[in-house]
């Protein structure tokens, strides 16, 4: 079929091509919004607990810094016991190629 461009007559190809950038627009437009989604979705569930009245992200109760605060002075303890039970090892230089050379 030949495409002819006149002033009153509109072609089949014409109504085609513009059928096709209106799909096309839409298709963009729907792109667009799929994307805005799934970037919103992850953020928009950070913030549940905040927007229910429960604590501030990243915030902590007293009783929670208190036993955090008690279980690290805890581990503390155990790591220098630990260290003291390490037997002293000698100063002198090792040299494990002695033998070889």
């Amino acid at each position: 079929m030949i495409a002819v461009k006149s002033a009153g007559f509109v072609t089949t190809s014409m109504l085609a091509s513009s059928r096709f950038l209106l799909l096309v627009v839409e298709m963009r437009a729907f792109t667009i919004a799929a994307i805005i989604t799934v970037l919103a979705v992850p953020a928009n569930a950070q913030m549940a607990g905040h927007s229910k009245g429960g604590s501030k992200l990243g915030q902590k109760s007293d009783e929670q810094t208190a036993v955090e605060q008690q279980k690290k002075k805890n581990e503390e303890n155990a790591y220098k016991d630990a260290l003291k039970k390490i037997p002293d090892q000698s100063v002198k230089e090792k040299d494990p190629w002695a033998n070889i050379r």
